[in-house]
């Protein structure tokens, strides 16, 4: 999954700061468009979650290993 740049509110945000309309455009056209390194590395919440979830179960078998060892 790849993030997503918002070229539409960028462009307010350039006209905000002073670029007139065309060269607001042409800025967030152009990052929009740029390779920005790890962009397409961030995690979303499904990839966190997942995460989560592979602890609780690794924490989980440790325990569970760690009672057989120590239960008579």
């Amino acid at each position: 999954m790849t993030a997503s740049f918002d070229t539409l509110s960028t462009t307010h945000d350039l006209e905000a700061a002073g670029f007139d309309r065309q060269k607001a455009e042409a800025v967030a056209a152009a990052l929009g468009k740029a390779n920005i390194p790890g962009r397409d590395h961030l995690a979303t919440k499904a990839d966190l979650y997942k995460v989560a979830l592979a602890i609780v179960a690794i924490n989980s078998g440790v325990t569970f290993g760690l009672l057989k060892l120590l239960l008579p």
